[in-house]
C-alpha cells in the first residue's frame, strides 16, 4: 500500500504573545493536506480514493486519543478516512475507470466500525483500534454533528469519470 501524500500546514506563532503561542502549542492542531489522490484498498476488497486537495486535522478523533496517541503516528490512515467520511459521509469508490460515491449517507456508527476495521487491518493492533474505537463512539458525536452541518465543497478525483447512481 503507497502512503498519501501530504503537505503541513504551519501552526502560526509569528507576532503572538508568549501566552497565545503557548496556546497554540497545547491546543492548536497542525493540519495537513493531500497533494494527490490517494488510493486505499479497504477491509472488503474495494478500492477507494481520496481527492487531492482533502484537508485533515484528526480532529473528528476525540481528544482522548490524542493524548495517548498521535493522529499523525500509528493511527495516520484510520485519521485520514475518519476525518474524510465524517466531513463528507461518503467516499468515492473506483470500479476501472470510474468512480461514484460509496456508502453514501452511511452514517456515524457504519463509518466509525468501519474505521475501526481499517485500523485492525493495517496497525494490527486490536485493543488500540478497538480503545480508539469506543472512545469515538462515546464523545465523537459532538465532532460528527458539527461536520454533517458545515458547507463542504465537494473533492473530485482526478482522471476518473464519475458516475452518478
Amino acid at each position: 500500500m503507497e502512503m498519501p501524500k501530504l503537505q503541513p500546514f504551519a501552526i502560526k506563532t509569528k507576532k503572538f504573545s508568549f501566552y497565545s503561542k503557548l496556546c497554540r502549542l497545547l491546543f492548536r492542531k497542525r493540519q495537513w493536506q493531500l497533494i494527490a489522490d490517494w488510493h486505499y484498498v479497504l477491509p472488503n476488497q474495494r478500492t477507494i480514493i481520496l481527492p487531492k486537495g482533502f484537508v485533515f486535522d484528526g480532529s473528528s478523533y476525540p481528544a482522548i486519543v490524542w493524548w495517548l496517541f498521535s493522529p499523525t503516528g500509528l493511527l495516520l490512515i484510520p485519521v485520514i478516512l475518519h476525518d474524510f467520511c465524517f466531513q463528507y459521509n461518503y467516499l468515492w469508490a473506483v470500479q476501472g475507470n470510474q468512480a461514484f460515491k460509496f456508502k453514501q449517507g452511511n452514517g456515524f456508527f457504519k463509518w466509525s466500525a468501519l474505521i475501526r476495521q481499517v485500523g485492525i487491518q493495517r496497525n494490527e493492533l486490536r485493543f488500540i483500534d478497538s480503545f480508539t474505537w469506543l472512545m469515538g463512539v462515546c464523545f465523537g458525536w459532538i465532532n460528527w454533528l458539527s461536520f454533517q452541518r458545515r458547507e463542504k465543497q465537494e473533492l473530485v478525483p482526478d482522471g476518473l469519470i464519475i458516475k452518478h447512481k
